[in-house]
């Protein structure tokens, strides 16, 4: 009693982030460590795409708004090479991902993107996103100003004699 279940229903599952209606119901996980603030995740994520880094990059752009809202409904475990072919790159549900390697190609842009990014226009975003290596699970990390440090002692007067 009390306790929150280990599965949750959700509806409207992949391509209802891309502007599609198709709805589909299926069990999903409810994960812990999510940021709360998901209004922040998704403010970032509109930065990035509206950075001159991202410009005309729309299918990286969708891939990047696929793992976000996948990730923040709980569904990351269905983040898989294909699921996401399916889904963001229109390819069939039958694909081979070892002779078509979209996924894999432009995770791999999309991660170079979201470095350059953060090395330029984002280095002041309060909230970075990361696409780890092998994963297409994102990394969310809130970056926390520097913390002022002590005042610098003030140099001793020189006296000349």
């Amino acid at each position: 009693m009390g306790r929150k279940p280990i599965f949750g229903i959700k509806s409207s599952v992949g391509r209802e982030l891309l502007g599609s209606h198709n709805h589909t119901a299926v069990l999903t996980p409810n994960v812990s460590g999510i940021p709360e603030d998901h209004d922040s995740i998704w403010r970032a994520v509109e930065r990035i795409r509206g950075s001159t880094t991202m410009s005309g990059c729309n299918r990286l752009v969708q891939l990047l708004k696929f793992v976000v809202g996948s990730t923040l409904k709980g569904e990351s475990i269905y983040l898989k090479e294909t699921t996401i072919g399916v889904a963001v790159f229109g390819r069939s549900p039958d694909y081979d991902p070892k002779v078509d390697t979209i996924v894999r190609s432009q995770a791999w842009r999309l991660r170079a993107k979201l470095k350059k990014y953060y090395a330029t226009e984002g280095m002041e975003d309060p909230i970075v996103i990361d696409l780890p290596l092998g994963h297409y699970v994102p990394v969310f990390s809130v970056r926390r100003a520097p913390e002022p440090g002590p005042e610098p002692e003030p140099e001793p007067e020189k006296h000349s004699e």
